[in-house]
């Protein structure tokens, strides 16, 4: 499977994304890969999952995590997760910086699209 796994507390905004994606300017990109968008319930994960069982989850089914979440607070984080278990063939995770900024601005959408 490939595709993007988007993180419990931002599913409606990787929702956006992918809708952006699956846009005229996109689809053929979107269709040629094969992507597909999944959120927790769909690879087996519980909202209140570890980020070392997301992370995990997210590279067993060669998935993109987007998270707005990649903090350092602790061994078991995201970050931590990160730099203890990358390798030369992890899949990348992206950390969206502004959320909140998706819906009030298309333009800031849009440059988050090409970037992804």
């Amino acid at each position: 499977m490939k595709g993007i796994l988007a993180d419990a507390n931002i599913v409606g905004q990787v929702e956006y994304l992918a809708q952006l994606m699956q846009s005229d300017a996109w689809v053929e990109f979107w269709q040629a890969l094969g992507l597909v968008l999944q959120r927790f319930p769909d690879v087996g994960l519980a909202n209140n999952s570890s980020d070392i069982d997301i992370w995990n989850k997210s590279q067993e089914k060669q998935l993109i995590l987007i998270t707005n979440n990649r903090n350092d607070d602790g061994p078991d984080s995201l970050e931590n997760t990160i730099r203890r278990l990358n390798h030369s063939e992890a899949l990348p995770v992206f950390t969206l910086a502004n959320v909140d900024r998706l819906r009030s601005s298309r333009a800031y959408a849009d440059r988050v699209v090409e970037r992804l």
